[in-house]
């Protein structure tokens, strides 16, 4: 386990690093100036200079890369007189000259937009986007897991067909066509009937002006989300439940007359679990950081509002602060997903 848990690290900072990279290159070799786009009335010469100052844009760029890596590294050598310090949510645990050797909490520098800290702003985002991803995975998993189990009680009856054909349906129609779809459906046309928004988020502002939370904003955006989960789930449920009873050990479990409910959990669901769970995991981390379409249909302000915004506005520390993020979930639940592998079946190795 040890030996994993090096491995995905070592994966994870190659793939950050990729990423720190690969923005950096488009903004360098772009004809774009963040500052300038983002200062409006502000515009004026010597506030460009100390944005870039800050932001290190008016240096080459690997002087770039080395210099947001030292501010998001937790452990730094940094001169006294440096002015990243005062930004710096530090400790200090040596000094030799006029260098310190600080251990800190990584930097993600601020919005270029509203001056604010870039951390900041994705932790209040990143609870929306928790309460959308959980609640559409919930649901993909409850009607994907059933509708797959329902599909192999009638195979090849015209109830298999039905729910073959609507989860090819539902796997193919777009991310925001069914936004839309349900927007306009279940939020406007019948919203006297249902009562459900066509657009709102998770915390919305009362008559009084205060912050208060809105759950049911979260019901048709978690529908609009899971729609193609749910497909790609029952498929995924059909086909390994179908191989499943293709081994001896399952006809000989059948011929022992099980009650159907315990032969469907103990026998066949348990040992067609693992590409099931490979499906529920990636498809996790896909709607915990690509559900932009959803969250901008509706107006539901989380993680993938945050990022369209700051690449609409080219706020280079805000983008670079929610791929970064990005990277870490998908590896995080890279890492969970080999955990429950092993547990599911030990003959599995984790190394």
């Amino acid at each position: 386990m040890m030996y994993l848990l090096l491995k995905k690290s070592l994966l994870s900072l190659i793939s950050i690093l990729a990423v720190i990279m690969i923005i950096y290159f488009i903004i360098y070799k772009s004809n774009i100036d963040p500052t300038s786009l983002n200062l409006g009335q502000r515009n004026d010469s010597k506030t460009i200079e100390n944005l870039k100052r800050q932001n290190y844009f008016d240096q080459n760029y690997f002087v770039q890369i080395l210099k947001y890596l030292s501010d998001i590294s937790p452990i730094q050598f940094i001169s006294i007189n440096d002015f990243r310090l005062e930004n710096y949510k530090f400790r200090n645990l040596a000094q030799f000259g006029q260098t310190l050797l600080i251990i800190k909490v990584p930097y993600l520098r601020r919005s270029i937009v509203n001056g604010e800290l870039v951390g900041q702003l994705i932790i209040k985002a990143m609870l929306p986007t928790l309460l959308l991803a959980f609640s559409s995975i919930l649901i993909a998993i409850l009607a994907g897991i059933g509708l797959g189990i329902l599909s192999v009680q009638f195979y090849n009856k015209w109830q298999d067909h039905f729910i073959s054909s609507f989860c090819s349906l539902g796997f193919s129609i777009p991310s925001y066509i069914s936004a839309i779809f349900f927007s306009i459906v279940f939020g406007f046309i019948l919203f006297p009937l249902l009562g459900l928004p066509m657009q709102g988020s998770l915390y919305e502002l009362n008559d009084s002006g205060d912050s208060q939370l809105k759950l049911v904003n979260l019901i048709l955006p978690s529908i609009a989300l899971g729609i193609r989960p749910i497909s790609v789930i029952c498929q995924m449920t059909r086909s390994s439940i179908l191989e499943v009873m293709q081994q001896n050990y399952i006809r000989t479990a059948k011929a022992k007359g099980l009650p159907s409910v315990r032969f469907i959990g103990q026998h066949l669901l348990k040992n067609a679990m693992n590409p099931i769970i490979t499906t529920i995991s990636s498809w996790f981390a896909s709607l915990l950081t690509g559900s932009f379409f959803i969250e901008y249909v509706f107006n539901y302000r989380g993680l993938g509002d945050l990022l369209i915004n700051a690449m609409n506005s080219f706020d280079v520390p805000l983008i670079l602060g929610c791929c970064i993020l990005i990277t870490i979930v998908f590896s995080l639940i890279n890492l969970i997903t080999d955990t429950i592998y092993s547990l599911l079946d030990p003959r599995i190795k984790t190394n």
